[in-house]
């Protein structure tokens, strides 16, 4: 009888570690996008007069993990993205995929509403490239470029 039982217990510790594997390896992905939403969030000034607005946000029926972008140029023009966010194959980069709003005038206030977004359809947003967010590690400024931008630095407010 004790065959009999052991071979099901067996069989069930190692489902139970390959389960837990796999749980590891998405929490530690799940770990790292957490890692730049609380880096990476907040208002930021740059040298030049920029602004910029670094917000996470749920836009589920366009993507998993965003953040909502909206940068101030000193000329009064006014950016506004949403970047996808999710961890590379090798790991250890955080790809960012740049959304533009299709119809721009549409999307107001998501500053002060982001949850507006929970809204957001496919049909809403167009591609934009790619952006490059890199907070540095003092935690207080990063570098922005998205969409083809040239890098610009920022410190928090």
């Amino acid at each position: 009888m004790s065959i009999r039982f052991a071979q099901p217990v067996a069989m069930a510790v190692a489902m139970s570690v390959l389960l837990a594997a796999c749980m590891t390896a998405e929490q530690k992905n799940r770990a790292a996008v957490d890692k730049f939403f609380k880096s990476t969030a907040g208002q930021y000034m740059s040298d030049g007069g920029s602004q910029l607005f670094i917000a996470p946000v749920r836009a589920r029926m366009v993507t998993d993990e965003a953040i909502y972008v909206e940068h101030h140029a000193p000329n009064g023009a006014v950016t506004a993205r949403i970047v996808d966010v999710a961890l590379a194959k090798d790991g250890k980069k955080i790809l960012q995929r740049a959304l533009m709003f299709a119809t721009e005038g549409q999307w107001r206030d998501l500053r002060e509403n982001p949850e507006l977004l929970t809204a957001l359809l496919p049909k809403d947003v167009r591609p934009a490239g790619t952006c490059d967010i890199q907070p540095a590690e003092d935690g207080n400024s990063l570098s922005y470029s998205c969409s083809g931008s040239p890098p610009e630095h920022f410190k928090r407010k």
